[in-house]
Parts: C-alpha cells; sequence; structure tokens
C-alpha cells in the first residue's frame, strides 16, 4: 500500500504495521544525515516472521561467536553479560537491585506472546515415537522368524489350492473314474499329501498375529505406565513478573511450559527451576543441587556476580539449570534458555537413536539361518528320495511331502514361546517394581556381564545422612557413635544427645510433613537424623525454643552460631561449622561427659587428636562438621539486636567448648552392598561411574563390594577425569586401525576394562565412551577373543543419558530420574532400588534359559519325523504322514513348547557365569547335539520298535501294492509309531525341564506344563479313535495292550535321563566364579561347564 500515509491512520484504522529503519550505506556517522523511517502495512504472519528474525539476531549475542547456527553443544556467554545489558537484549526489565519485588518488570505480555511464537513451547523435545499400529504391523509382519513363518503360510497356502486342482488332473490323466479299481487309494494318497489341510495355515497365521498382538500390548502398557507416571509428577506454577501494555507491574503464576527468554522468575528452596535462568539476586549461602546435571551430590553454592567470559557456563556460579533444584535460600532470576535451548535439552538432543539390535534378535537370526539350512536340507532330500523311489508317486505328492518335511523342521511355537517368556519375566519383575518398556531388554538383561551405575541416586539415598557422632571418651581417646536412637533432647550431660540437640538447632531447615524436609543438605541429615531419633514433635520443640542472636551460616564464615534461653538460667550458646573455624573459637573441650565438671582445656595433644578424627572421618568420603557450646549469664534486659557481628565474633564466640564431630555422608542404599556381592557371584561385574570426587567414590565403593577394602588398589582399578586426558578418541566413538592414536588407546582400555572399578570426575561423554570400551574390549574368553562386554548402566540423571542410550540395557531410576534418563532406558526401577536390577538378571537368565529348553524339546522329534521318508526308500511302508506330523508340530508341541514359559528356575541358575550372545547361543552344537543325536535318536528307536510290533508289518516290507487288509495293517503301524512319539515327546518334555538337576528333586513344578502333557495324550486318543480324524490322519484304533506298551518309551528314556545327569552331577566342575579383585572367596558351587551346560 501506500509507505508514506501518516502513521496515524494507519493506527486509526486498526491495521498492523512495522517501523522500518533505513540508513543509506553512505551516511555512517552520527549526525551527518538523521534516520529516516516509514510505516508499512504488513501481514500477521510477515510481522512475526520479521519480529522473529529480529529476536533470533538479538538472541546470538548471548552466545559466543564460534557459536554454529546449528550448535549442539551448550554454549553461552550470558554468564559474562551485565544485567543491564542482558536486559537489553532479552527486552525485559530488571530493578536496580535485582530482587524485582516492587515496581515493573520482566516482559510486556505482547513481547512474552512474540517471544512464545519464535521460541515455543518451554519443555524437551521427547524422542518421536512410533505409531502403536504400525508397530503392531511391524511385530506381526517383520522380523526374520515372523518372515519364515509367512513364508509356510504362503507355501501351504499355494500348495492347498495349487494341488486341489491337480487331484482332479492326476485322476483323469490316470483314467480312474469314481467307484472304478483303485480309485480310493488314489485319493488317500493324494490326501497324504495334505491338500485339503486348511487348518493348518489358518492356525498358524492366528499364532504369529496372536502373538505379536501380545507383545504389542505388553509393550503398550509400560508406555502407558510411563506416561502415567510423568502425569504423577505435575507442573508446580512458577512465580513470575511482567508488564502490562501500559507498562505496570503484573505477578503472574505461570505453567513451566509457558516460560521464555526474558521472564523474570522468583525461586526458594524445594523448587525445580523451571528453565536455564542467570541469578539476578539472591540470599547469601543460596545453594543447588546439580546432581541430576554433573553427577555430583555435594550442593553448589550459587551468587549472582558477573563471571569472567572464560568461565565455563557449566560451571558460572551465577547460573541455574533447568531440572535442577533449589536447595537453600531464595532468588530473582531471568530465563535466558528454555526447551531444546538447555543445558538438559542439548544433551537430550544428543542422545543417538540409531536402532541397535538386541542379544535376542541376534540369537534369533542365528536360529532362523541354522534350520533355514536344515529344513532345506531335509525338505530337498525328502524330495530327492520320493522321486528315486521305486513306486512312482504323483508329482502333487512329491512336492507337498517334501514341502512337509520341510515344514516340520520349522519350531512353529518359538515365537509364541519368546514372547510369553519375556512377558512373564516382564510382570514378574513389575512385582518387583521394575517397569520393562521393551520385552528385549529382559533377555539381554540375563546375558549381562557388567553393570555400570552411577553413584548419586543409584547405589546411594541420594541425600546426605548423618552417619558419625564423634566425641571424647578420655583425654587420649574419642569414640564414635552410630545408633542416635539412645540420645534424649532433656539429656544435658550424655555428649551424644548434646551434640544431637545442638544440630536441629537449625532456623534454615524446615520441617515440612513428616519426612519432608527443605534446606540445605547438611542442614537437612541434621534435622532427619533428630527426627528419625525423637520424633517430629519433640524436634519441633527444640526448633521452636526462641532465638536471642543468630549468625546464619554463608560460604565465607562456614560456620553457624545460635544464642537462645537456657532452661536453668542464662544463655546457651551454639557453634557449628567446618571443624577448623570452630576450632578457632574453642578453648576447651568436654570430655566423657557433658556437664560443667568435664571441661577441660585444650591441648596441642587434644588438638591433635581432634585433627586426627577428621582426618579419619574425610578419609571414608564424609563431610564433617565441628559443634561446640558454653553457657553464658548475659543480663535479661540485653539488647541482643544491638550487637554487631564483630562484637558477636569477639564476646559470644570466646572460649567455646568443643562437643564433638559430625560425619555426614551420602550413604549406599540399603540392599545394594548385597546386590553386588550377588551380581559378583554370578559373574557380573560392577563398575561404578561418577562425576563425584575420587575419595568419595572409592570409600562407597569400599563399603559395597566393588573393591576390596585395602589402602594399596592395583593399577587401573580406580581411573579419574586426568587419567582420561588424551585416551579418549578425537572422534565420536572408537575406531580400528594401525594409527598411533588407535594403538595408544586400544593399550589402555584394554587393561581399564579388565581392572577399573571405578570412574570419578567424568563427563556425560566420559561415561558414553567408557561403555563403548568395554563393549568393544570387554567380555575376554578362554580363546583370548575379545567378544565385547554386554552392558547395563543405571543412572537417573540427565548426565547418564548418552551412556543409557548406548549400553545395551539402559536402566533408570523411576522416582530421581529425569525424564531424558527415562526416555533413554529399556528399563525402569520403579523404587529406585539397585537390588531389583539382580531381579531382573535373575528373570532375564530365566526366560533364555526356559527358550533354549523349549526350543530343545521342540527339535527332539525333528529326527523321528523326516527318517519314515527315507526309509520308504528301503521299501519300508511309509511310518508318518505329513498330516501326523503336522497333529505333533501344530496340535500339541506348539501348546506344550509355549507351556515352557512359565518353567519355574533351577538351583544354579544365579551361580553360572553369564552367557555371552556371541560365544554360547541359546541354539548351539550341544543343543543340536542333545536334539537330533541323542533324545531324537531314543526316540527314533523306540518308533520304530513298537511300529514293528504291529502284526504283519514285516510281511509288507519290499511291497508298492497293498491289499486291503495290508493296508490297514500299515495303519495299525503308523498309529503306533506316531502314538510312541507322541509318548517320546511326552518323555521329553519332563527330560528338558532340568539341565541336570534330578527329576527326583525337581518333580513337575510347572502345571502349565502338567496340563498340556495331559492335553497331548488326549488329543493323541482322539486321532486315533475318533472316525473324522482317522479319515484325516490316516490312523486307526489300537487295542489297550498296543497302546500301553509305548510307555516303555517314557519310563526309559526317563531312566536313561536321570543316569546321565547323575553322572554328569558327579564328574562335573563348577564353572567357578571369583571375585575380580580376590576379596570375596570364590564360589564353591559346582556345575556343569560351559560345553555341557549348554545342552540339555
Amino acid at each position: 500500500g501506500d509507505c508514506r500515509r501518516p502513521a496515524e491512520q494507519h493506527i486509526q484504522s486498526g491495521s498492523r504495521f512495522l517501523v522500518v529503519i533505513f540508513r543509506p550505506p553512505l551516511y555512517k556517522s552520527r549526525g551527518q544525515k538523521p534516520r529516516q523511517f516509514f510505516i508499512m502495512d504488513v501481514s500477521t504472519t510477515s510481522a512475526i516472521i520479521a519480529e522473529a528474525e529480529q529476536i533470533r539476531q538479538r538472541y546470538k549475542k548471548l552466545a559466543p561467536l564460534d557459536a554454529l547456527e546449528d550448535e549442539k553443544d551448550y554454549k553461552t556467554i550470558v554468564h559474562s553479560i551485565e544485567p543491564a545489558r542482558l536486559a537489553a537484549i532479552l527486552k525485559t526489565k530488571f530493578s536496580s537491585d535485582g530482587m524485582c519485588k516492587v515496581g515493573p518488570a520482566g516482559l510486556k505480555e505482547e513481547q512474552a506472546r512474540i517471544f512464545f511464537e519464535v521460541y515455543g513451547p518451554n519443555k524437551i523435545t521427547p524422542p518421536q515415537k512410533e505409531n502403536k499400529w504400525i508397530k503392531l504391523l511391524r511385530m506381526a509382519f517383520c522380523g526374520i522368524f515372523n518372515i519364515l513363518l509367512w513364508m509356510c503360510v504362503l507355501a501351504m497356502t499355494i500348495l492347498l489350492f495349487a494341488f486341489d486342482d491337480s487331484k482332479q488332473e492326476v485322476r483323469a490323466e490316470a483314467g480312474i473314474k469314481p467307484g472304478s479299481p483303485g480309485f480310493n487309494d488314489t485319493v488317500i494318497e493324494l490326501d497324504e499329501a495334505g491338500g485339503d489341510d486348511i487348518v493348518t495355515p489358518i492356525l498358524l497365521s492366528v499364532i504369529i498375529v496372536a502373538t505379536a498382538m501380545l507383545q504389542w500390548y505388553t509393550e503398550m502398557l509400560a508406555e502407558d505406565a510411563m506416561e502415567a507416571m510423568q502425569k504423577m509428577q505435575g507442573d508446580k506454577p512458577v512465580p513470575t513478573v511482567r508488564r502490562d501494555s501500559a507498562g505496570n507491574r503484573m505477578s503472574v503464576q505461570l505453567s513451566s511450559e509457558d516460560l521464555v527468554p526474558g521472564d523474570v522468575v522468583f525461586l526458594e528452596a524445594g523448587d525445580r527451576i523451571p528453565a536455564d535462568v542467570r541469578v539476578l539476586y539472591c540470599t547469601d549461602g543460596m545453594e543447588v543441587d546439580n546432581s541430576a546435571l554433573t553427577g555430583e551430590s555435594m550442593p553448589e553454592p550459587r551468587h549472582s556476580h558477573t563471571e569472567k567470559p572464560s568461565q565455563p557456563p557449566t560451571e558460572a556460579r551465577n547460573l541455574a539449570f533447568f531440572g535442577t533444584t533449589v536447595l537453600k535460600g531464595n532468588a530473582t532470576c531471568v530465563v535466558h534458555a528454555t526447551g531444546d535451548n538447555t543445558f538438559l535439552g542439548k544433551i537430550a538432543q544428543s542422545i543417538k537413536t540409531s536402532y541397535v539390535k538386541s542379544t535376542l534378535e541376534i540369537q534369533i537370526e542365528h536360529f532362523v539361518h541354522l534350520i533355514a539350512v536344515v529344513a532345506v536340507v531335509v525338505g530337498l532330500a525328502s524330495l530327492i528320495c520320493n522321486v528315486l523311489d521305486p513306486q512312482p508317486h504323483p508329482i502333487g505328492y512329491i512336492i507337498a511331502n517334501a514341502a512337509g518335511a520341510l515344514f516340520a523342521q520349522v519350531p512353529e511355537g518359538l515365537i509364541p514361546t519368546v514372547t510369553i517368556s519375556l512377558m512373564i519375566a516382564s510382570q514378574k519383575m513389575s512385582a518387583c517394581n521394575v517397569l520393562v518398556r521393551k520385552l528385549d531388554a529382559v533377555e539381554t538383561l540375563g546375558c549381562v556381564s557388567v553393570v555400570c551405575s552411577d553413584k548419586t541416586g543409584t547405589l546411594t539415598k541420594g541425600d546426605m545422612t548423618l552417619r558419625d557422632m564423634v566425641f571424647f571418651k578420655s583425654k587420649t581417646e574419642m569414640e564414635g557413635m552410630t545408633d542416635f536412637s539412645k540420645t534424649d533432647p532433656d539429656d544435658k550431660k550424655t555428649l551424644g544427645s548434646k551434640m544431637l540437640r545442638g544440630s536441629v538447632r537449625n532456623n534454615a531447615t524446615v520441617i515440612d510433613g513428616s519426612n519432608k524436609f527443605i534446606g540445605s543438605p547438611t542442614e537437612v541429615a541434621l534435622m532427619k537424623a533428630g527426627v528419625s531419633s525423637w520424633g517430629v514433635k519433640r524436634v519441633k520443640d527444640v526448633m521452636d525454643q526462641p532465638t536471642l542472636y543468630e549468625i546464619p551460616f554463608d560460604s565465607a564464615n562456614k560456620y553457624m552460631f545460635v544464642a537462645e534461653p537456657y532452661a536453668e538460667g542464662g544463655q546457651l550458646f551454639s557453634l557449628k561449622g567446618a571443624p577448623e573455624r570452630v576450632l578457632r573459637f574453642c578453648k576447651y573441650v568436654y570430655v566423657g561427659s557433658g556437664d560443667s565438671g568435664s571441661i577441660v582445656e585444650i591441648t596441642p595433644e587434644i588438638q591433635q587428636i581432634i585433627e586426627q578424627n577428621c582426618k579419619t572421618l574425610m578419609g571414608q568420603a564424609k563431610r564433617v562438621l565441628g559443634i561446640a557450646e558454653k553457657k553464658a549469664n548475659y543480663d535479661a534486659n540485653y539488647k541482643w539486636d544491638g550487637a554487631s557481628m564483630e562484637y558477636a565474633k569477639d564476646n559470644f564466640l570466646k572460649d567455646m567448648v568443643f562437643v564433638g564431630l559430625f560425619g555426614i555422608q551420602d550413604p549406599p542404599k540399603p540392599g545394594v552392598k548385597k546386590a553386588v556381592e550377588d551380581c559378583q557371584d554370578a559373574g557380573i561385574k560392577v563398575i561404578m561411574i561418577t562425576g563425584d570426587h575420587p575419595d568419595t567414590g572409592v570409600a562407597i565403593a569400599k563399603e559395597i563390594s566393588i573393591i576390596p577394602n585395602q589402602d594399596q588398589l592395583p593399577k587401573y582399578t580406580v581411573i579419574t577425569d586426568k587419567d582420561l586426558e588424551g585416551m579418549v578418541p578425537s572422534g565420536e566413538t572408537f575406531e580400528d586401525g594401525d594409527s598411533p592414536e588407535a594403538r595408544k588407546l586400544e593399550a589402555f582400555w584394554k587393561e581399564v576394562v579388565v581392572h577399573a572399578r571405578v570412574f570419578a570426575r567424568v563427563t556425560p561423554i566420559h561415561k558414553q565412551l567408557i561403555v563403548q570400551a568395554l563393549q568393544k574390549w570387554g567380555g575376554m574368553q578362554a580363546d583370548g577373543k575379545a567378544y565385547g562386554d554386554i552392558v547395563a548402566m543405571t543412572g537417573d540423571g540427565v548426565n547418564d543419558a548418552p551412556a543409557l542410550k548406548q549400553a545395551n540395557v539402559g536402566v533408570a531410576m523411576g522416582i530421581r530420574g529425569t525424564e531424558v534418563a527415562k526416555d533413554a532406558a529399556d528399563i525402569i526401577l520403579l523404587d529406585d532400588e539397585f537390588a531389583s536390577i539382580v531381579v531382573g538378571i535373575e528373570q532375564g537368565r530365566l526366560s533364555s534359559e526356559n527358550l533354549q529348553k523349549s526350543i530343545s524339546y521342540t527339535l527332539c522329534s525333528k529326527v523321528p519325523q523326516c527318517v519314515p521318508n527315507f526309509m520308504e526308500l528301503a521299501g519300508i511302508p511309509l511310518a508318518l504322514n505329513v498330516s501326523q506330523v503336522l497333529a505333533i508340530d501344530i496340535g500339541t508341541d506348539i501348546w506344550t513348547a509355549i507351556a515352557y514359559a512359565w518353567q519355574p528356575k533351577e538351583d544354579a541358575l544365579m551361580a553360572r557365569k553369564p552367557r555371552h550372545p556371541l560365544v554360547e547361543k541359546i541354539v548351539n552344537v550341544g543343543v543340536l547335539f542333545y536334539a537330533y543325536f541323542y533324545m531324537g535318536m531314543m526316540q527314533m528307536c523306540c518308533c520304530w520298535f513298537f511300529y514293528f510290533t504291529a502284526p504283519g508289518i514285516w510281511s509288507n516290507v519290499g511291497k508298492s501294492n497293498f491289499t486291503p487288509e495290508e493296508e490297514h495293517t500299515n495303519k495299525v503301524a503308523s498309529t503306533l509309531y506316531y502314538y510312541t512319539l507322541v509318548v517320546g515327546q511326552i518323555s521329553a518334555a519332563m527330560a528338558t525341564t532340568t539341565y541336570h538337576e534330578s527329576l527326583v528333586k525337581y518333580m513337575a513344578p510347572n502345571h502349565k506344563l502338567n496340563i498340556c502333557i495331559v492335553l497331548e495324550v488326549l488329543f493323541a486318543l482322539l486321532i486315533i479313535f475318533e472316525p473324522a480324524s482317522e479319515d484325516i490322519f490316516q490312523t486307526t484304533g489300537l487295542t489297550l495292550h498296543q497302546l500301553l506298551m509305548p510307555w516303555v518309551t517314557f519310563v526309559g528314556i526317563t531312566v536313561i535321563e536321570e543316569i546321565r545327569k547323575a553322572m554328569a552331577r558327579k564328574k562335573a566342575h563348577a564353572r567357578e566364579v571369583v571375585h575380580p579383585d580376590g576379596g570375596r572367596p570364590a564360589l564353591q558351587r559346582r556345575l556343569l561347564d560351559a560345553a555341557d551346560s549348554s545342552s540339555c
């Protein structure tokens, strides 16, 4: 439109407009020519686009010059910018004192709305989720084993329709008409080809789809549980100040998602920091908990001073980060980054989402390749044998018979067995507060050989706890107290009671409910000790005593002083803080008790004893505080408010009486030590990876048995950030090669992955590289080759997320865990208990073991199923037709195989070394030898034995044409073969329930398997005696004697198996699991070695 119309006309017409300022390049200096401006009409979209670009250009001023447009690292200089300039960049307003408590402050509402359009909601973009329906289709129709099964279904369907039409053609070509001689024989032979078996492909299809739906439903339940957990955490409104269009102050409560850069927010103790903020004002001694980002359990102080540009932003004391917590004090802050632009957001977006095959997928793929080769070989051999058979068969019969032999080698029950096994393991883990997000992770957890764990919040409680009170027992010795339940706040003489009462006189700590505390971690630790010992009411009685004078704790003084009225008259002064600061004001010390008669003067010897005990506590990675007191007798009308700080130091704090020392630490969780030892008994290394100080990590590691409790540790046991300098790859991951760097890294990390048990002061990227190194150079086997460790990584913080994603199994904490950590994990510990991992490992091993037993059972029948086809070449009438084979595979074996999913564990399950999926596969030589050449051969011999017990069958050997009576004899023999094989499979089902434990001891605890065995017998009897089934499966009724005799097979195979297992137990040598550091005795259980235990 007309760009030069007066602005008033635009305003009156309600048009949106931008003031465009233009200065010709010629006029660069001030005063030469005034800048020209004019008003343009623009659309709403154009205005927002233009404004958005201006905002982005201004926002770039908060980043260093080397920051890229799509910078992946967290780079900012906001900590080095003066508040006045920062306000100009963000188009916001601060008060001169930075508190912003009165007067206009913050963004204007209109500006905030535009910023929201540009920056979007203040939330981290979650990982892209697969559409649930596409996920269902992928589970049903993708996956190498499912593809193999669908190919079988397709082939069966093609054979069904192709040979249904070919029957008429075969009869026509042969000149055979209904009612003519040979018509019934031809019908029987064609029907044996399986052309009418429409039930088999339908049933197999239903099994595949139903199994996929089971897995899909289970994982959907886990996702729903995750979402419900996120909703329960809620979103506390954030006190914010903004300005209206007239510039007046507006105090509002905003959702954290509505915050934008430039918003001025108010934070207090206990608040979760809603965005990345710059501190404008804070109370002295303000502290934040950054453990979710850094892994360090110690609180970090904050101030409002401008930092130097050289200071890394993550170490700047005037910045606070999204997702961390205010522990102490309150602050006024300005938001400078939201959502994906925050430090937490940058880490979340940096996590790789590339798909990595699980160990189960690798195992299934290996098995499919193996079974495909076996099936094709058997199918081709059957085809060749039928072609070379002296008795000619129709082409349809030959192809269908070969296809049936091929299908018989495919264990159709594998996928449902796998899925149901993992579902059951998942349900058992859920009962132990372990949420499985991906079913495959259960099996992988069973293969884990290394558990890498964050320290804070995972191995430890995640909050500071009073663990020791140390005081003088005599002039030459101090003693410690760890049980505080015997103390009493009214006890004036016992030193333990005196110390604990003085510690809870802490006005900076607020009790919010019986188990909730707000304040600095150190003061909360002291308060919790009092509450757990005396109860809330008695602690509040102590806290509610009037305070006459107080010197609050600050980072400069490092002590806190309180004066209160004394019940017996006068005043009681108490001082607590850093031991060296407290001792500076102490002249005396209590020895033995807390009465006045036990006060002695501090001598150099006593001073040395105190210092030595301080070093002992510090050597245990404990935070040490000292406490002192004295009684005073100031006048009742003394003006305490008039006492200056200097006067108090010179008079109130003079000649204090030292009481004792506090040892405060973030302690290990109950049960962690036993869980670590259980892992080590199972051959699993536990490695601590922490961002905390090495001394803290080593002390906790010794306490929970990760490393031996000795002063001198072997080389490489503890690795720090300094050790890792120059030992990380220049790229994103380790690479093979002969370069000097590659050789240096390989030599270093090969030692580290074997010996290291504690990594301290490491960054999130270090954590990820440590997991990569274990996966690359760990897992050394007996052949001297490193196959890579199977690594489980546990953690709760954002700093753990890259490693959680890199690990074979990522395990996040459900309570303390950040959303970023949970999104990166495969398993969530809902109760945050490290011990739950042992439950998961046990269930993973059990599911793998049951899967191996199920496959072994299924394969046992394959030899007696395929041999009859080849025996036809020798003139022996066909002992087992295709319909009978499918009756065993689909009718009975598949359900029995699935029932193995409920099989209870054997005693020695957690005493074995981890099974490496690349070394000891689920389907290995041992399994194949057991199924094909041991159990399969016994079954086959028994089947042929009872086949030849059919009266008159020997006379039919070598014949090609049979009379009706001879046909009946063949049917009786075939039925005996089929029935004996069913009984043989029942014996195999019982035998394979244990590897080497006797059935006399183990019994039959799997009731579902027992039911399947009974149904298997009933189904076999139905096929034998039901007239309709006799026509379909070419069976005939048997006598009572013939029904009972094949059970000799069950007795014989069971007895032989018991003898084999007894011999194996007698001469078996243990797979000894030795503690890698030699700190604990070797496991003494005797088990089968790897080769023997890999077979059933």
